[in-house]
């Protein structure tokens, strides 16, 4: 293709003859009549432009989202659906903000602090240690540390256990079953994980925990409010919009030390929305949203421990 394609009568892409003057658009296929090779900055909006929206309504969408809680909900379900991005674009927009703006904005220094773990070890004589695992020390170094302090221990039935778990990992003998082995890599992984690792990989996978849990959050509002006449759709909708705003204040939470001030405000946000779209007083939002709360965030840990199990188990 030269830098500007002959104009011909017809489209190129449908071979509908054009109209005279030439319109800008086939009135057939609605492709462009004036083909160029597009630039490297034509060819990255055009291809997010089928998921993600960068143009003027995501702006307005995004101001309704964050300001007005449960306002974009109300306007999809009342017909205004050309006004601003549609649910499913603005959950991928802001996904996408989040998992780009991640990357590049700097992590704030309360991210890197996890809470104190400790060990206690006690010996046959009655003696007992207690240790705190140092962040670059495994639960697995600081409880020996612990049983050195503490002097030798009898064997017990736990400890035989742990021996044959032991063995499974460290052969491939047919005394042990399948199961035995995938547990003994699984515990193997766990005790020579340091506590900040564990912590990143949780932190680094619950933002996929979270797109995994959007139709679940669906399904906890269907339960929640059977017998309205809403269909699952309508709670998905509320959903898409719900977790559009969590991943938002995800990237604000990246970024800053006010996790307390963020997290308080998206609860409030929620209560606002759930009052707006269904109608509820404050009484009633807010045992509602306790309750979706402590469901999801269960469920969340849930999904997040299986995650980290598997990849512990498959690495």
């Amino acid at each position: 293709m030269t830098h500007h394609a002959p104009a011909l009568p017809y489209c190129r892409n449908c071979h509908f003859t054009l109209a005279v003057p030439r319109p800008r658009y086939c009135g057939n296929c609605g492709q462009e009549t004036d083909l160029h090779p597009p630039s490297v900055r034509e060819m990255f909006t055009e291809y997010l432009g089928h998921y993600v929206a960068f143009d003027g309504p995501l702006w307005r969408t995004l101001w309704a989202l964050i300001c007005l809680p449960g306002y974009l909900t109300n306007a999809y379900f009342h017909g205004a659906r050309r006004r601003y991005v549609l649910p499913l674009r603005v959950y991928l927009s802001a996904s996408f903000l989040f998992f780009v703006g991640s990357h590049l904005l700097p992590h704030s220094a309360s991210q890197d602090k996890g809470g104190d773990m400790y060990v206690k070890q006690t010996a046959s004589s009655g003696k007992s240690v207690t240790r705190r695992v140092k962040p670059d020390e495994t639960p697995a170094q600081a409880a020996a540390a612990a049983t050195s302090a503490a002097g030798a221990s009898s064997p017990d039935v736990g400890n035989r256990v742990s021996t044959k778990l032991e063995a499974c990992h460290s052969s491939s003998t047919e005394d042990c079953s399948g199961a035995q082995r995938w547990l003994a890599h699984v515990i193997y992984k766990g005790e020579t994980m340091t506590r900040d690792q564990w912590v990143a990989r949780v932190r680094g996978l619950a933002p996929y925990g979270m797109l995994a849990m959007q139709p679940v959050f669906a399904a906890l509002l269907l339960a929640m409010f059977a017998g309205s006449g809403r269909r699952y759709a309508e709670h998905f909708v509320f959903s898409l919009h719900s977790h559009s705003l969590w991943f938002l204040a995800l990237l604000l939470l990246t970024a800053t030390n006010l996790e307390g001030t963020i997290l308080t405000a998206v609860f409030v946000h929620g209560l606002v929305a759930l009052r707006r779209v269904y109608g509820l007083g404050w009484w009633g939002a807010l045992w509602r949203g306790t309750l979706l709360s402590i469901g999801y965030f269960v469920l969340l840990m849930i999904a997040l421990l299986g995650l980290v199990t598997l990849i512990a188990a498959t690495s």
